[in-house]
């Protein structure tokens, strides 16, 4: 059976509200999205203004640092791939339907599963369509995950740890010269 690939993008962005997850979370990595095989510069995700295509290269200016990230490897079959397309698709078709889940970031790190309709933060959203298109199995409900919490999981591979400027130059500068 043919594997795709689904890409889980770990991040430390700088700011004020990013600082006090690493120290709250005891995890370097603050930020979740994910991605698929065929543009590794393009990934999906929730932020303070809602649901976001985020382009990982928008960060290569000379004023801005460089930051840490790492990248897992999920392995899925293309039936499974497929259908977590047609999900994200329908969070990027819809976006405008969608809004951030402050609160249920607070409840999270209270320990209280909170789902409110059409509202995510970033690692429920991923940890949410995994799940729903049977990508991976949660140990917890989504709305309970944290970034970290994916690396319990025996699915997930690492297959890069770095700065985003490394990750850049390894693979999406590399697809650009194909």
């Amino acid at each position: 059976m043919a594997h795709k690939k689904v890409y889980i993008l770990m991040t430390q962005y700088p700011g004020l509200d990013a600082k006090f997850l690493r120290w709250y979370s005891k995890y370097p990595y603050t930020h979740t999205s994910i991605g698929f095989e065929e543009d590794m510069d393009t990934f999906y995700t929730f932020v303070s203004k809602g649901f976001l295509v985020e382009s990982i290269t928008r960060y290569e200016k000379p004023d801005r640092p460089s930051f840490p990230c790492a990248l897992y490897e999920v392995k899925v079959s293309e039936k499974v791939y497929n259908k977590l397309k047609e999900e994200v698709t329908t969070y990027k078709e819809n976006k405008g339907d969608f809004k951030y889940s402050t609160l249920g970031l607070v409840f999270c790190f209270l320990r209280i599963p909170l789902k409110r309709k059409n509202r995510y933060f970033c690692s429920q959203f991923v940890a949410e369509v995994l799940h729903k298109c049977e990508a991976i199995k949660l140990n917890k409900k989504s709305t309970l995950y944290f970034p970290k919490d994916f690396l319990k999981h025996k699915e997930l591979k690492l297959i890069f740890k770095g700065n985003h400027l490394g990750f850049v130059e390894k693979f999406v500068k590399k697809s650009d010269k194909k």
